[in-house]
């Protein structure tokens, strides 16, 4: 029974919780169509599948006629004369046997023309090879396609995880300078609450809090900019990108499911088992090469010489003026049967190692949803660990504020706090971000959303 389609988790923007959509910003799903539309590797995907496209067509006319045709005018041309009521071939003017004599032109038209019959299963063979061939790269072309759903996801998702950071660390830089001002007022009163050094940890925090303020500021331009990468925005566009909160992680959907949904819909899939297809129509190709090919051949010749005689008599090869035709049965192959036999064992080795490549990449998928099922449980487990974490932390950050701005606690209780609650919120962002790339490598990983 083929599973349900693995769905997406609920966006921030589906919830109450995330606010209103902004006017005019640019979407997640309209970012996904416009780089699988416009990213540089779906765009020679895509010229491949128009080369084994073309492909294809040019063996289906394998079977038109292959006509040759020569159209020739030349001159001058010497004098070819038979003499008033000649007596022989030899009985020819003065002028045809001692030099040109009378000039003159020569004009001449001959066409050739070959239809295959019987090819004893080489056009067969091409064709479904052709066909195969089609679906190898249209299956390249959705592979590509779906790495730039992924690529595109993650850099969404690297922006909203960086803007959130950048908020986050704005909220404890704040608090910090209340906390700062709070102790330049307790040293300047001499009060014995605070001491210099607790007043220089402070000062620490502050640059330890600007320093990660300034890696999430780097963060976000960078995926900005991967994003406009991915979609092939121009360099005057502004890319103005909706804001999002991250949504909670989705629940882990069942291993099997997963890969069974992999091995039927994922592109790679696809592409190993049209590959072997394909090898195996080339291997009957260099097999049907052993035989020759049955065709009718015909032909026809017209040739004037404004300057020569044409005598009427069927014994004389006159090719100063011909008209022929002809129709002919015939069989048309070659003799090297060696070489023939080397080149099949080569499309041989080439379906073995086809049919290696398939059973690697089944391996390798199965390999990739459990990886982007591993990665996105402990990116679970890890958002509900750090969120408990972020909370005590935040408890203890703003009693710890709390008490010190009122003269009941330590600086040190205050920095130890505050620095608690900076890395477990900063952690419980990291692991929202990484179970949506984790999603979005499942997603990819069982042939897309």
């Amino acid at each position: 029974m083929t599973p349900a389609p693995l769905q997406p988790p609920a966006l921030a923007g589906d919830s109450p919780k995330a606010g209103p959509a902004q006017p005019g910003a640019i979407t997640l799903a309209q970012l996904i169509e416009r780089a699988r539309r416009r990213d540089p590797r779906a765009g020679q995907a895509d010229a491949q599948l128009q080369h084994a496209q073309a492909k294809r067509e040019e063996i289906g006319f394998a079977w038109f006629p292959v006509i040759e045709t020569t159209l020739a005018a030349a001159g001058p041309t010497p004098e070819a004369r038979l003499n008033a009521n000649p007596t022989s071939l030899l009985d020819v003017t003065p002028g045809t046997a001692h030099g040109w004599g009378e000039l003159g032109i020569a004009l001449r038209a001959q066409a050739t023309a070959v239809i295959p019959l019987y090819s004893f299963g080489k056009w067969s063979a091409g064709k479904s090879a052709a066909q195969h061939g089609v679906g190898f790269a249209e299956a390249m072309l959705e592979r590509a396609r779906d790495q730039s759903t992924y690529d595109i996801t993650r850099a969404f998702w690297g922006y909203q995880t960086a803007h959130a950071g950048t908020q986050s660390v704005d909220g404890v830089r704040k608090r910090l300078a209340d906390a700062q001002k709070t102790a330049q007022g307790l040293l300047a009163d001499g009060s014995d609450q605070i001491t210099k050094n607790d007043s220089l940890k402070l000062d620490y925090l502050k640059e330890e809090l600007e320093a990660q303020y300034a890696a999430t500021v780097k963060n976000e331009h960078l995926a900005m900019n991967g994003m406009r990468a991915l979609v092939g925005a121009e360099p005057a566009e502004v890319l103005q990108v909706e804001q999002r909160v991250l949504p909670p992680p989705p629940e882990v959907p069942d291993r099997d499911k997963m890969v069974q949904l992999a091995l039927e819909k994922r592109p790679e899939s696809r592409a190993a088992t049209e590959g072997v297809a394909a090898r195996q129509a080339l291997v009957d190709l260099e097999r049907a090469r052993l035989y020759p090919d049955l065709g009718l051949v015909g032909g026809a010749t017209y040739t004037y010489t404004s300057n020569a005689s044409n005598p009427n008599t069927p014994f004389a090869y006159n090719p100063y003026n011909e008209r022929t035709a002809y129709v002919a049965l015939a069989l048309r192959g070659t003799l090297d049967f060696p070489q023939k036999f080397a080149r099949l064992k080569q499309s041989e080795a080439d379906l073995s190692e086809a049919q290696a490549l398939a059973r690697g990449a089944e391996q390798l998928i199965r390999l990739e949803v459990d990886q982007a099922l591993g990665d996105l449980q402990e990116a679970h487990i890890r958002f509900e660990r750090y969120s408990k974490q972020a909370a005590i932390g935040k408890q203890l950050a703003v009693k710890a504020g709390v008490a010190f701005e009122g003269g009941l606690g330590e600086a040190r209780e205050l920095l130890e706090d505050t620095l608690l609650y900076a890395r477990a919120d900063g952690e419980r962002l990291k692991s929202l971000f990484d179970a949506q790339i984790a999603w979005a490598a499942l997603a990819k990983a069982v042939g897309g959303l």
